[in-house]
């Protein structure tokens, strides 16, 4: 006979009733318990981290508890992927904003352009949902320094994006390499990975290939293994655009991403009392496509192009 399969909640050892933080500390340990470099499968581990991305998400979690109310399909199978609920009453329900539902209508641009009236950047650029790519170091620049290992980094980024998150959402603009002078008092220049543009809302994205272990961020420092990790000066980014473009709401976000591919890890520590509304925070790919989808997903006109704002990101990326 088959054992009948397991609750999100089972999986992680929790009850219905559990708290956001016992549901953040019972992964911790499931995640450390599961994981293949600690004589765990990939299967179970992938299992643990599937069930976190959904309960760990207050609108995920309420629409999976009324499916649990209904008698609905409780388990997720292994290799499976979280379904993410549709716009609904779960939403309010944890207090969240709803997804808008422009959010994956076809793009508006403004200003509008017409023959008579032609765009101020190329249409080929408006049209196109990724603009710029890496910039490869040279060869000795790529030996001896993090240089090669970045460029791999925003390839993956680049990758993850264009394949799990623009072809949901058509006004989504990714541009790629730009190269900024820094507003604030440290001054210079800021190269900044990326930048995905949609309606009032940008987020500032740089990446990273992540080693063997826990990582811990406290909001000011990432850390892995007692160790500090360089800083890419992400939060400098993030203050330079917002004084650029007033009008938009920009967060950043520091992507780790695994040698082995797994979208799960690395596992990224943080206190308990992080402030949720940070400007800045490091993630996992499984986790930034989570947080990308509910920053523009619930933002004012989402399927907005702002062109003046496009092409002076695009511009940035032109720059040596």
């Amino acid at each position: 006979m088959t054992p009948p399969a397991q609750t999100l909640y089972e999986v992680l050892g929790l009850t219905q009733s559990a708290t956001a933080e016992q549901i953040k500390s019972a992964y911790r340990r499931a995640a450390r318990d599961t994981h293949p470099d600690h004589g765990g499968s990939s299967e179970r581990f992938h299992l643990v981290s599937e069930a976190y991305q959904v309960l760990s998400d207050p609108e995920q979690r309420s629409a999976y508890d009324l499916r649990l109310g209904r008698g609905g399909t409780a388990g997720v199978p292994s290799g499976s992927s979280p379904v993410r609920p549709a716009a609904s009453g779960a939403a309010a329900a944890s207090g969240r904003p709803a997804p808008n539902p422009d959010f994956g209508k076809s793009p508006v641009f403004v200003p509008d352009f017409s023959p008579q009236n032609p765009p101020a950047i190329p249409l080929a650029m408006i049209g196109r949902q990724v603009n710029g790519e890496p910039v490869r170091p040279g060869l000795f620049k790529r030996l001896g320094s993090s240089a090669g290992a970045r460029f791999d980094a925003e390839n993956l980024t680049i990758g993850l994006l264009a394949n799990s998150l623009l072809p949901d959402y058509p006004a989504g603009r990714l541009v790629n390499s730009l190269h900024i002078p820094d507003s604030g008092p440290r001054g210079g220049s800021l190269d900044i990975g990326h930048v995905l543009l949609g309606g009032y809302r940008m987020a500032v994205i740089d990446s990273l290939l992540s080693s063997p272990g826990a990582y811990y961020w406290d909001g000011v420092q990432l850390r892995h293994r007692g160790h500090a990790v360089g800083s890419l000066r992400l939060a400098d980014a993030v203050s330079t655009l917002q004084e650029r473009f007033p009008d938009q709401l920009v967060s950043g976000w520091l992507v780790l991403h695994s040698p082995n591919g797994n979208p799960f890890e690395p596992i990224i520590d943080s206190p308990p009392n992080l402030p949720a509304s940070a400007p800045i925070d490091v993630v996992n790919p499984g986790t930034l496509l989570r947080d990308l989808r509910r920053f523009f997903s619930t933002g004012p006109q989402p399927n907005t192009v702002l062109l003046p704002a496009l092409g002076a990101l695009i511009d940035a990326s032109a720059q040596p």
